[in-house]
């Protein structure tokens, strides 16, 4: 599935926006409990931000950089708790630049005209190359003396980046890797109301036979929602630039192909282990056949094809969709202004989905060790490397890897009987997204909302056997971010946990080097695979209403075929088994 480039869509995991609280020092008085009030925790940053004589840290003091990632919470590194700590700490600041188009398209128009940062993003191989071919992108092994813990923390993972750099060089790192917890994993889910499957007793919906006949009762014993606007089944903002490739997802719910290891018009084959044209594989088509009957039955929204994100939400808000394909990470928002109106009760909650005939199989998640779409590099306008590389360093520390993830001993986290436990301030934090973005925390790894993604981080265990972010502990997780009703919900469900289903259900594979085997989009391959892209798009949506499933789906079809597709995944098995050889050589 290819990823959007807004943050909803690389903010998808399964605990529900929950990463480890990341912050800066604080100073202030604690309640008799030991946590800080909402007052006090309003104020601590300004008590990190004063330096050794209790002067605030100003931009004026400090080293500040540029940087565009994408989609930016806040306006500077400062406007958060964790980027005053590290102000204070290291005299660097962050001034986040936003854009709102096509990034890659922005990446190379900034490194044409020579107007890239001095710490620049690079989304996807294909840009990353651009800026190590025109030579812009320093070489960290000529600072390896001043980055042992970097060097030491991603010993296993630098193989692969030195790769990717292409000249032996090592030009660039990645977040969030290595990643190996099933529960991170983005998956393509239903949102579905709880008072609907609390009417139904809960009933095990899995299978897309499953959906379609509960969704086929439910708008007609469910017709309006509480302030009398007309219900919907299921609906998704296909108005989005991403919209309509969300049609294509559900091939990625089985064992044959991992989720989030494909594009539109390509998958990888696990069983296999090749890239496949996706449209030629049966899945892919069963896919559409999905929701072309979820329409045929009139329970498929007819505005989704209008919707944006926001008139999405907005039927979640109040209701009117019964369920929402995909963006299940929005049910937060929804469910507490459905709470305000009086109606907790009708609540979502996240539900699996798998096509019919992926009935029984396992859902396999790729256990990360690179990850293109989010990655940086020093340029040579970096007018302080070496300053910028003991940040750097030290946020490779045990001590700045728990500062990233955890947060502060006290605030975010205290120690009881030797052992790391959250904070109720932590819990505050997960419940209030604002609160949430000011302190500096993620919303998930790899989250396009994570202020300070640009340092490496690893979503595995700490030194004390634990996760560094205690968000990633099921117990955890499912006590901060679910309401009552949300918990009342997976117990009449018979679950142990909002994730019992992935985690029964899932497991996680090795794919090494394969999320990384990207095209250049401005190649003749590329342009290939961009032309495919848009045949696509021109028929989805007609294959989605048409009266003939089989006539329509042929037609694209034969469109498709009139392009050379073939070498697209020729050329991405090639550079596989290139990739492949090179990392063997590498590792040894």
């Amino acid at each position: 599935m290819k990823r959007g480039k807004v943050k909803q869509i690389l903010a998808l995991t399964l605990t529900v926006a929950l990463l480890g609280a990341l912050a800066g020092g604080c100073a202030g008085k604690n309640d008799e409990s030991g946590q800080p009030d909402a007052k006090e925790a309003e104020t601590m940053g300004e008590a990190q931000a004063s330096g050794e004589n209790g002067e605030a840290v100003s931009e004026k003091d400090l080293y500040m950089i540029d940087v565009m990632p994408n989609s930016p919470a806040q306006d500077s590194s400062l406007d958060t708790a964790v980027g005053r700590e590290l102000a204070e700490r290291f005299g660097i600041g962050f001034h986040y630049i936003e854009y709102n188009g096509d990034m890659q398209e922005k990446q190379a128009a900034m490194l044409a005209g020579g107007d890239y940062n001095e710490i620049q993003c690079m989304e996807k191989t294909a840009i990353s190359d651009q800026y190590i071919k025109a030579g812009v992108l320093l070489d960290l092994d000529d600072y390896k003396d001043l980055l042992p813990d970097f060097y030491e923390r991603f010993k296993d993972i630098i193989p692969y980046w030195r790769l990717l750099s292409r000249d032996g060089g090592l030009h660039l790192w990645q977040a969030p890797v290595p990643n190996d917890y099933l529960s991170t994993m983005s998956h393509y889910n239903i949102a579905v109301r709880t008072d609907v499957l609390e009417y139904y007793g809960w009933p095990n919906l899995v299978t897309a036979s499953d959906w379609i006949e509960f969704l086929k009762k439910a708008v007609k014993d469910f017709p309006e929602t509480y302030d009398g606007t007309p219900t919907v089944g299921l609906t998704l903002p296909g108005a989005e630039s991403y919209g309509m490739n969300l049609l294509a997802a559900p091939n990625e719910e089985g064992d044959t192909y991992a989720v989030d290891i494909g594009g539109v018009n390509w998958v990888y084959n696990l069983k296999t282990e090749q890239f496949e044209d996706a449209w030629h594989t049966a899945e892919r088509k069963e896919c559409l056949k999905f929701f072309h009957d979820l329409y045929q039955e009139g329970v498929l929204d007819p505005e989704m094809f209008t919707d944006t994100i926001d008139m999405t939400v907005e039927k979640m808000s109040n209701g009117s969709a019964i369920a929402v394909w995909y963006v299940k990470w929005n049910s937060k928002d929804a469910n507490q202004k459905l709470a305000a109106a009086g109606h907790p009760e009708m609540s979502y909650i996240e539900q699996p989905f798998q096509l019919d005939s992926q009935e029984g199989q396992k859902f396999v998640a790729a256990a990360l060790y690179t990850y293109p779409h989010n990655q940086w590099g020093v340029t040579d306008k970096c007018k302080d490397p070496e300053k910028f590389f003991q940040l750097l360093n030290w946020c490779c520390t045990e001590e700045g890897q728990l500062l990233l993830q955890n947060g502060i001993e006290g605030v975010h986290y205290e120690m009881q009987n030797g052992e790391r436990v959250p904070t109720e301030f932590y819990g505050e934090m997960i419940r209030d997204v604002a609160l949430l973005g000011s302190e500096g925390l993620p919303g998930g790894p790899g989250s396009e909302l994570y202020p300070l993604k640009l340092f490496p981080y690893c979503v595995t265990t700490s030194e004390d056997g634990r996760p560094y972010n205690l968000g990633l502990e099921q117990e955890y997780a499912d006590k901060f971010a679910l309401s009552d009703r949300e918990k009342e919900a997976f117990q009449g469900l018979g679950w142990n946990s909002s994730q019992q289903w992935w985690m029964d259900h899932g497991k996680l594979v090795d794919v090494t080097i394969v999320s990384s085997c990207e095209l250049d989009r401005t190649s003749d391959l590329g342009k290939i695979e961009e032309k495919l892209n848009e045949v696509y798009q021109k028929y989805a949506g007609q294959i989605v209403i048409a009266d003939d499933f089989e006539k329509a789906f042929a037609d694209m079809m034969a469109e498709y075929e009139k392009l050379d597709y073939q070498s697209v995944i020729d050329a991405r098995n090639t550079l596989l088994k290139e990739n492949k050889e090179e990392l063997a050589e590498a590792m040894k």
